[in-house]
Protein backbone atom coordinates (compact mmCIF):
# COMPACT_ATOMS: atom_id res chain seq x y z
CA UNK A 1 0.00 0.00 0.00
CA UNK A 2 1.58 3.30 -1.06
CA UNK A 3 2.09 5.91 1.64
CA UNK A 4 2.69 9.57 0.93
CA UNK A 5 3.49 12.63 3.01
CA UNK A 6 1.73 15.88 2.17
CA UNK A 7 0.65 19.20 3.62
CA UNK A 8 -2.38 19.09 5.86
CA UNK A 9 -5.75 20.17 4.44
CA UNK A 10 -8.49 21.64 6.60
CA UNK A 11 -10.53 18.48 5.98
CA UNK A 12 -7.77 16.45 7.72
CA UNK A 13 -8.08 18.13 11.10
CA UNK A 14 -10.76 15.86 12.60
CA UNK A 15 -8.87 12.72 11.62
CA UNK A 16 -5.60 14.21 12.88
CA UNK A 17 -7.25 14.94 16.21
CA UNK A 18 -8.47 11.32 16.37
CA UNK A 19 -4.93 10.12 15.61
CA UNK A 20 -3.69 12.32 18.43
CA UNK A 21 -6.27 10.92 20.86
CA UNK A 22 -5.35 7.35 19.90
CA UNK A 23 -1.57 7.75 20.01
CA UNK A 24 -0.65 10.35 22.63
CA UNK A 25 -1.45 11.45 26.16
CA UNK A 26 -1.21 15.15 25.22
CA UNK A 27 -4.46 16.13 23.49
CA UNK A 28 -5.70 19.42 22.09
CA UNK A 29 -9.05 21.15 21.49
CA UNK A 30 -10.12 21.66 17.88
CA UNK A 31 -9.49 25.43 18.07
CA UNK A 32 -5.80 24.62 18.66
CA UNK A 33 -5.64 22.49 15.50
CA UNK A 34 -7.49 25.17 13.55
CA UNK A 35 -5.12 27.90 14.76
CA UNK A 36 -2.09 25.95 13.53
CA UNK A 37 -3.71 25.31 10.17
CA UNK A 38 -5.17 28.77 9.54
CA UNK A 39 -2.14 30.80 10.62
CA UNK A 40 0.61 28.49 9.29
CA UNK A 41 -0.95 26.25 6.61
CA UNK A 42 2.41 25.06 5.25
CA UNK A 43 3.80 23.94 8.62
CA UNK A 44 1.83 20.78 9.40
CA UNK A 45 2.01 17.55 7.40
CA UNK A 46 0.36 14.15 7.40
CA UNK A 47 1.21 10.68 6.15
CA UNK A 48 -1.68 9.10 4.25
CA UNK A 49 -2.41 5.76 2.59
CA UNK A 50 -3.85 5.33 -0.91
CA UNK A 51 -7.38 5.87 0.47
CA UNK A 52 -6.24 9.16 2.05
CA UNK A 53 -6.55 7.83 5.62
CA UNK A 54 -4.16 9.52 8.03
CA UNK A 55 -1.45 7.23 9.39
CA UNK A 56 0.50 9.94 11.20
CA UNK A 57 1.01 13.68 11.38
CA UNK A 58 3.24 16.49 12.56
CA UNK A 59 1.54 19.59 13.98
CA UNK A 60 3.84 22.59 13.72
CA UNK A 61 3.84 26.39 13.68
CA UNK A 62 6.14 29.35 13.94
CA UNK A 63 6.85 30.68 17.44
CA UNK A 64 4.83 33.91 17.57
CA UNK A 65 5.20 34.47 21.30
CA UNK A 66 9.01 34.73 21.37
CA UNK A 67 8.96 37.15 18.45
CA UNK A 68 6.42 39.42 20.16
CA UNK A 69 8.51 39.52 23.34
CA UNK A 70 11.79 40.09 21.50
CA UNK A 71 11.58 41.34 17.88
CA UNK A 72 15.30 40.56 17.42
CA UNK A 73 14.72 36.87 18.19
CA UNK A 74 15.53 34.76 15.10
CA UNK A 75 12.47 33.28 13.42
CA UNK A 76 11.92 29.71 14.54
CA UNK A 77 9.38 26.93 14.33
CA UNK A 78 7.85 24.79 17.04
CA UNK A 79 7.07 21.12 16.53
CA UNK A 80 3.94 20.88 18.66
CA UNK A 81 3.04 17.23 18.19
CA UNK A 82 4.15 14.18 16.19
CA UNK A 83 2.18 10.94 16.11
CA UNK A 84 2.16 7.77 14.01
CA UNK A 85 -0.21 4.84 14.52
CA UNK A 86 1.48 1.77 16.02
CA UNK A 87 1.02 -0.34 12.89
CA UNK A 88 2.98 2.19 10.83
CA UNK A 89 5.88 2.87 13.16
CA UNK A 90 9.45 1.91 12.24
CA UNK A 91 8.78 2.81 8.58
CA UNK A 92 10.47 6.22 8.78
CA UNK A 93 7.18 8.13 8.63
CA UNK A 94 7.92 10.33 11.65
CA UNK A 95 11.26 11.29 10.12
CA UNK A 96 9.65 12.09 6.76
CA UNK A 97 6.97 14.15 8.47
CA UNK A 98 9.54 16.09 10.50
CA UNK A 99 11.76 16.75 7.47
CA UNK A 100 8.78 17.98 5.42
CA UNK A 101 7.68 20.33 8.17
CA UNK A 102 11.20 21.63 8.81
CA UNK A 103 11.69 22.34 5.09
CA UNK A 104 8.35 24.15 4.71
CA UNK A 105 8.87 26.21 7.87
CA UNK A 106 12.22 27.31 6.51
CA UNK A 107 11.13 28.00 2.93
CA UNK A 108 7.70 29.51 3.60
CA UNK A 109 8.23 31.25 6.93
CA UNK A 110 12.02 31.80 7.05
CA UNK A 111 12.59 29.66 10.17
CA UNK A 112 16.26 29.60 11.20
CA UNK A 113 15.84 26.83 13.74
CA UNK A 114 13.26 24.45 15.18
CA UNK A 115 12.35 23.73 18.81
CA UNK A 116 10.48 20.79 20.29
CA UNK A 117 9.79 19.13 23.62
CA UNK A 118 10.01 15.40 24.20
CA UNK A 119 9.15 13.36 27.27
CA UNK A 120 12.19 12.23 29.22
CA UNK A 121 10.97 8.63 28.97
CA UNK A 122 10.29 8.69 25.20
CA UNK A 123 13.31 6.67 24.05
CA UNK A 124 12.08 6.33 20.45
CA UNK A 125 11.57 10.09 20.27
CA UNK A 126 15.07 10.77 21.61
CA UNK A 127 16.60 8.42 19.02
CA UNK A 128 14.64 10.01 16.19
CA UNK A 129 15.32 13.60 17.15
CA UNK A 130 18.97 13.26 18.18
CA UNK A 131 20.35 10.46 16.03
CA UNK A 132 18.26 10.70 12.86
CA UNK A 133 17.46 14.41 12.67
CA UNK A 134 20.33 16.08 14.55
CA UNK A 135 18.45 17.89 17.32
CA UNK A 136 20.48 18.88 20.38
CA UNK A 137 19.18 18.83 23.94
CA UNK A 138 18.90 22.33 25.43
CA UNK A 139 17.52 21.87 28.92
CA UNK A 140 15.13 19.88 31.05
CA UNK A 141 11.73 21.51 31.55
CA UNK A 142 10.52 20.31 34.94
CA UNK A 143 6.96 18.97 35.10
CA UNK A 144 6.29 20.12 31.53
CA UNK A 145 3.51 17.61 30.92
CA UNK A 146 0.11 17.54 32.64
CA UNK A 147 0.97 14.24 34.34
CA UNK A 148 4.08 15.86 35.89
CA UNK A 149 6.69 14.24 33.66
CA UNK A 150 9.71 16.32 32.68
CA UNK A 151 10.50 17.17 29.07
CA UNK A 152 13.70 17.84 27.21
CA UNK A 153 13.70 21.01 25.15
CA UNK A 154 15.55 20.25 21.91
CA UNK A 155 16.80 22.48 19.11
CA UNK A 156 17.81 22.00 15.49
CA UNK A 157 19.58 24.82 13.65
CA UNK A 158 18.50 24.60 10.02
CA UNK A 159 21.17 24.80 7.32
CA UNK A 160 20.88 27.94 5.23
CA UNK A 161 19.18 27.58 1.86
CA UNK A 162 20.82 28.74 -1.37
CA UNK A 163 18.42 31.69 -1.44
CA UNK A 164 19.41 32.70 2.11
CA UNK A 165 23.11 32.45 1.27
CA UNK A 166 22.61 34.53 -1.89
CA UNK A 167 20.66 37.16 0.06
CA UNK A 168 23.40 37.39 2.71
CA UNK A 169 26.08 37.70 0.01
CA UNK A 170 24.11 40.48 -1.71
CA UNK A 171 23.71 42.39 1.56
CA UNK A 172 27.40 42.01 2.32
CA UNK A 173 28.36 43.20 -1.16
CA UNK A 174 26.01 46.18 -0.91
CA UNK A 175 27.40 47.21 2.47
CA UNK A 176 30.99 47.05 1.23
CA UNK A 177 30.33 49.33 -1.77
CA UNK A 178 31.74 52.85 -1.34
CA UNK A 179 29.01 55.46 -1.05
CA UNK A 180 28.71 57.96 -3.86
CA UNK A 181 28.83 61.61 -2.83
CA UNK A 182 25.54 63.47 -3.14
CA UNK A 183 25.27 65.95 -6.00
CA UNK A 184 24.72 69.59 -5.23
CA UNK A 185 26.20 69.42 -1.79
CA UNK A 186 28.57 71.94 -0.21
CA UNK A 187 32.01 72.35 -1.62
Amino acid sequence: MPISVRRVKITDLNEMQQTNLSCLAENYHMWFWLYHYLIYPASSHCAVDSLNHILGYVLSKMDDDSRRKNPNEPLHALMTSVAVYNGYRKLGLAKQLMLSSQRENQLCYKAEYVLLHVRETNRAGHLLYENSLGYVKNQVCKEYYVDGEDAWSMKLVLPKTEAQLAEEAAKKAASSQPRKPKKGGRR
